[in-house]
C-alpha cells in the first residue's frame, strides 16, 4: 500500500490499482505485444510474481516492467516511449513522483 497525505487527509493507493494502471498504459503503447511470462526461475531467484513490479523508495516509485516487443519495430524508441508514458500517467494519476521506470525486453515476437 502506498499513501499520500495532503490538506484533505490521507489517500491510500493499493498495489493492485498501480499495477492495473501501469498494465493498461503499457498495452496501449505501439510495438508492445504484451507482457513476458513469469517463470518458476523468476519466482525463485528474482522473487517476482508479476511482469510489473512497483516499489517505493524514499517517497518515490520504482517501476520494473517485463514486456514482449513486436519484431521489426525500433526497440530503443519503443522502450523510451514506454518509459516516458508510464512515468507521466502514474505521476498524473497518483501525484507521487516516479524515480525510475525500467523496461526489460524479455522476448521479441512476430506480429
Amino acid at each position: 500500500m502506498l499513501y499520500m497525505e495532503n490538506h484533505i487527509g490521507r489517500i491510500t493507493f493499493s498495489d493492485y490499482y498501480l499495477r492495473q494502471l501501469t498494465e493498461q498504459t503499457v498495452l496501449q503503447c505501439f510495438g508492445v505485444a504484451g507482457f513476458a511470462q513469469v517463470t518458476a526461475a523468476d519466482r525463485i531467484f528474482e522473487h517476482r510474481n508479476s511482469p510489473i513490479v512497483i516499489t517505493a523508495r524514499n517517497d518515490r516509485l520504482v517501476i520494473d516492467i517485463h514486456v514482449r516487443i513486436i519484431y521489426g519495430v525500433n526497440i530503443p524508441v519503443v522502450v523510451r516511449a514506454l518509459m516516458h508514458k508510464v512515468e507521466f500517467v502514474i505521476e498524473d494519476a497518483v501525484r507521487i513522483p516516479v524515480s525510475h521506470v525500467r523496461v526489460y525486453v524479455d522476448e521479441v515476437v512476430e506480429p
